[in-house]
């Protein structure tokens, strides 16, 4: 794979491509050392399948290959970002509403449900309240369950 490709312009491509599907981009990566191009999808609603991810390879693979974005052998991979997903961007925050969520600060690791996004963080309610807890402040963040708020554990 090129060193110089840009990650940003393949994902609008992919963006473009999966917006036809009903289908959205969650997250994409790219590891240098096994030259492998990671593509997590998504649904508004129900769950991507196997058939969705079969589809979406065939398609993401044919658009990079007619393309010049990837000139040497890379593997692609699709698929679903999985139930207990990381939250990377403000809009990961902003699904997870509602989700039992655990993340790292650093010095400590905060367990409780995302009650709301706000422009510079995101508000948990913990057993010992809700907080808003900084963007710039977490280090990683997952959904540790498919938990709904007000629902019993």
């Amino acid at each position: 794979m090129s060193d110089n490709f840009d990650l940003g312009e393949i994902s609008n491509i992919i963006k473009d491509l999966l917006d036809n599907l009903s289908l959205r981009l969650y997250d994409i990566h790219f590891n240098e050392i096994s030259k492998t191009l990671k593509i997590f999808i998504d649904k508004k609603e129900g769950v991507i399948t196997i058939e969705d991810c079969k589809k979406v390879s065939k398609m993401i693979s044919k658009k990079i290959d007619d393309s010049d974005f990837i000139t040497s052998s890379y593997r692609l991979e699709v698929s679903s970002p999985g139930i207990e997903r990381f939250l990377k961007r403000p809009e990961h925050y902003l699904w997870a509403r509602g989700k039992f969520v655990q993340i790292d600060v650093g010095n400590q690791k905060i367990e409780g449900y995302i009650r709301s996004t706000e422009k510079d963080g995101v508000v948990v309610a913990t057993d010992l309240g809700e907080n808003l807890i900084h963007y710039t402040s977490i280090i990683k963040a997952k959904v540790v369950e498919e938990l709904e708020y007000d629902k019993p554990r």
